[in-house]
Protein backbone atom coordinates (compact mmCIF):
# COMPACT_ATOMS: atom_id res chain seq x y z
CA UNK A 1 0.00 0.00 0.00
CA UNK A 2 2.82 2.43 0.84
CA UNK A 3 4.57 1.52 -2.40
CA UNK A 4 1.50 2.58 -4.44
CA UNK A 5 1.26 5.92 -2.58
CA UNK A 6 4.91 6.75 -3.33
CA UNK A 7 4.44 5.86 -6.96
CA UNK A 8 1.28 8.00 -7.24
CA UNK A 9 3.13 10.92 -5.64
CA UNK A 10 5.99 10.57 -8.14
CA UNK A 11 3.59 10.44 -11.09
CA UNK A 12 1.74 13.50 -9.80
CA UNK A 13 5.01 15.41 -9.36
CA UNK A 14 6.16 14.43 -12.85
CA UNK A 15 2.85 15.57 -14.35
CA UNK A 16 3.02 18.95 -12.59
CA UNK A 17 6.62 19.50 -13.74
CA UNK A 18 5.64 18.60 -17.31
CA UNK A 19 2.68 20.98 -17.21
CA UNK A 20 4.92 23.78 -15.91
CA UNK A 21 7.49 23.23 -18.68
CA UNK A 22 4.79 23.18 -21.36
CA UNK A 23 3.21 26.38 -20.09
CA UNK A 24 6.58 28.21 -20.02
CA UNK A 25 7.41 27.27 -23.60
CA UNK A 26 3.96 28.36 -24.75
CA UNK A 27 4.42 31.80 -23.14
CA UNK A 28 7.84 32.36 -24.69
CA UNK A 29 6.63 31.21 -28.11
CA UNK A 30 3.87 33.81 -28.15
CA UNK A 31 6.26 36.75 -27.60
CA UNK A 32 5.66 39.62 -29.99
CA UNK A 33 7.98 42.22 -31.44
CA UNK A 34 8.03 45.53 -29.54
CA UNK A 35 7.79 47.57 -32.70
CA UNK A 36 9.07 47.83 -36.21
CA UNK A 37 12.79 48.46 -36.57
CA UNK A 38 12.04 50.62 -39.60
CA UNK A 39 9.51 53.40 -38.92
CA UNK A 40 8.68 53.69 -42.63
CA UNK A 41 9.35 57.46 -42.66
CA UNK A 42 12.09 59.02 -44.79
CA UNK A 43 13.37 62.51 -45.57
CA UNK A 44 14.37 63.09 -49.18
CA UNK A 45 17.36 65.18 -50.22
CA UNK A 46 17.95 66.09 -53.87
CA UNK A 47 21.60 65.48 -54.72
CA UNK A 48 21.44 65.99 -58.47
CA UNK A 49 19.02 66.22 -61.37
CA UNK A 50 16.57 63.41 -60.77
CA UNK A 51 18.72 61.93 -57.97
CA UNK A 52 17.62 61.74 -54.35
CA UNK A 53 19.07 60.37 -51.14
CA UNK A 54 16.76 59.20 -48.38
CA UNK A 55 17.44 59.56 -44.68
CA UNK A 56 15.90 57.94 -41.60
CA UNK A 57 14.55 60.13 -38.76
CA UNK A 58 17.40 61.48 -36.64
CA UNK A 59 20.00 61.41 -39.40
CA UNK A 60 21.82 64.64 -40.21
CA UNK A 61 22.76 66.16 -43.55
CA UNK A 62 24.51 69.32 -44.78
CA UNK A 63 23.26 71.26 -47.80
CA UNK A 64 25.38 73.03 -50.44
CA UNK A 65 25.29 76.27 -48.44
CA UNK A 66 26.76 74.60 -45.33
CA UNK A 67 23.47 74.59 -43.39
CA UNK A 68 22.98 71.51 -41.24
CA UNK A 69 19.62 69.73 -41.20
CA UNK A 70 18.08 66.87 -39.22
CA UNK A 71 15.46 64.46 -40.54
CA UNK A 72 12.38 64.76 -38.32
CA UNK A 73 10.06 61.96 -37.14
CA UNK A 74 7.42 63.12 -39.64
CA UNK A 75 9.73 62.98 -42.68
CA UNK A 76 10.31 66.75 -42.77
CA UNK A 77 13.71 68.45 -42.46
CA UNK A 78 14.43 70.94 -39.67
CA UNK A 79 17.51 73.03 -38.88
CA UNK A 80 20.17 71.50 -36.67
CA UNK A 81 20.78 74.29 -34.22
CA UNK A 82 22.78 72.01 -31.93
CA UNK A 83 25.76 72.22 -34.28
CA UNK A 84 25.94 76.01 -34.24
CA UNK A 85 28.85 77.45 -32.32
CA UNK A 86 27.90 80.42 -30.23
CA UNK A 87 30.43 83.21 -29.97
CA UNK A 88 31.75 83.80 -26.47
CA UNK A 89 29.84 86.30 -24.40
CA UNK A 90 31.48 89.69 -24.43
CA UNK A 91 31.09 91.74 -21.31
CA UNK A 92 31.03 95.44 -21.80
CA UNK A 93 32.09 97.60 -18.89
CA UNK A 94 31.03 101.16 -18.90
CA UNK A 95 33.29 103.60 -17.15
CA UNK A 96 32.36 107.09 -16.16
CA UNK A 97 34.64 109.65 -17.67
CA UNK A 98 35.28 112.68 -15.58
CA UNK A 99 34.39 115.83 -17.39
CA UNK A 100 36.18 118.99 -16.51
CA UNK A 101 34.05 121.96 -15.84
CA UNK A 102 34.31 124.50 -18.59
CA UNK A 103 34.47 128.13 -17.68
CA UNK A 104 32.47 130.44 -19.77
CA UNK A 105 33.71 133.91 -20.53
CA UNK A 106 31.80 136.76 -22.03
Amino acid sequence: MIHIAKRARRVGLALSVAATVLSLTAVSASAQDNGPADPGVRCAAKVGPGQYEFYLPGEKATDVNGNKWVCGPDGQWFRDYSSLVRPPAISVTASLASLSAATLTR
